[in-house]
């Protein structure tokens, strides 16, 4: 299931990247062709970065060995979940630092490489910031009190395993 989920990611972001390459510069008009490239791309752009931090978290799950479960569909928003009782809490701090790593890379690009005078930049920029806030506030108390109590929390496991949970990509 993990080689289906990439190939879909990373036809998504193929697809971002050939309309942000395409139809970034409509955005530095006015009007609204303008207005609804910026949007759009914006909201691509963010697609993307949510999804490379998913994968930041998965790949740092595979890179310590991890038990994880893929999810039953492609549509799932997440790509695993996390094995809270058969991971150490290692594991699950080097899975976590991994997607936070990512997402201070999305931030490096959002605003060291994006052009500045595009709307599809200033949307980018903001849902990419939403975006971080949202770790910062939901996904960092997880790791500390997994850190402060010394346990894995259970809140870690985003949806019941489907099958036998997996430690490497197959």
């Amino acid at each position: 299931m993990f080689l289906k989920l990439l190939l879909r990611d990373l036809i998504v972001a193929a697809v971002v990247v050939g309309a942000w390459t395409l139809a970034a510069p409509l955005s530095a008009g006015s009007g609204p062709l303008a207005d609804l490239s910026g949007a759009l791309l914006g909201v691509g752009a963010f697609v993307v970065t949510h999804l490379a931090h998913e994968w930041g978290h998965l790949l740092g799950a595979f890179a310590t060995g991890a038990r994880v479960a893929a999810p039953a569909r492609l549509a799932s928003p997440f790509l695993f979940s996390f094995d809270s009782k058969r991971n150490s809490r290692r594991q699950f701090v080097l899975m976590s630092l991994s997607g936070f790593a990512v997402t201070a890379a999305a931030l490096y690009v959002a605003y060291g490489l994006l052009p500045e005078a595009l709307l599809a930049t200033r949307v980018a920029r903001g849902l990419i910031v939403f975006s971080a806030s949202l770790t910062l506030l939901l996904e960092v108390p997880l790791l500390a009190a997994s850190l402060l109590s010394g346990s894995i929390l259970a809140q870690v496991e985003v949806f019941p395993a489907t099958a036998p949970p997996q430690s490497r990509a197959d």
